[in-house]
């Protein structure tokens, strides 16, 4: 949490998701118990189109003024991509034999974008911004974690714009029904958020 003498950095918030994924990831490889791959890939599905969408409502929507307007069209790109690999993952059940090949392509696709975001968009975000601008795009970029679909959503606009935030809500709404009537369990994060912010 940022205090009067220090700063919420989006570049850490973005990663942390990363992060999360991986261990995640490597959590769902090493389960054996059916019941625990299942929990932890409903998690794994949450945190990407969570973190997709989050991305595509806040950061990237500054990214032009960062002279980053063409990474931010090429992100959403890759972004739409994931989303119809993790909306596979989501649609396919972990008891089938094929479930587990499913699941890789999307986390390969989003631990791929993650890397090059890290190693090329998350150095030049942080020279950019100051301080004070970082920490309010960390701010709105987990608000926005808040308020986005927990599920994914390929054919919902992606403009970062009010289209996007209005399916959103509606999306975020549905999605909660669903996880309710499915029963679905989720796992905890290794990696937390502020709560506050």
């Amino acid at each position: 949490m940022a205090t009067a003498t220090s700063h919420l950095d989006v570049t850490h918030e973005i990663k942390l998701d990363h992060d999360n994924v991986r261990d995640l990831f490597e959590r769902y490889k090493a389960a054996t118990d059916l019941k625990e791959k299942a929990t932890i890939a409903n998690t794994l599905i949450r945190e990407m189109a969570v973190h997709g969408d989050a991305e595509e409502v806040s950061v990237y929507n500054d990214y032009a003024a960062l002279g980053l307007g063409d990474t931010a069209a090429h992100n959403k790109e890759e972004h739409a991509e994931i989303k119809r690999l993790v909306y596979d993952a989501d649609a396919t059940r972990v008891s089938k034999a094929e479930y587990d090949d499913v699941l890789q392509r999307a986390v390969a696709a989003f631990v791929t974008h993650a890397q090059e975001e890290e190693d090329e968009q998350l150095p030049l975000i942080r020279q950019k911004l100051s301080p004070e601008e970082n920490d309010k795009l960390a701010r709105a970029f987990l608000k926005a974690r808040t308020m986005v679909p927990t599920r994914p959503h390929p054919w919902a606009p992606q403009t970062g714009g009010i289209a996007q935030k209005a399916a959103g809500l509606q999306g975020a709404l549905h999605d909660k029904v669903v996880e309710t009537v499915e029963g679905r369990e989720f796992v905890d994060l290794k990696y937390q958020h502020p709560s506050q912010f």
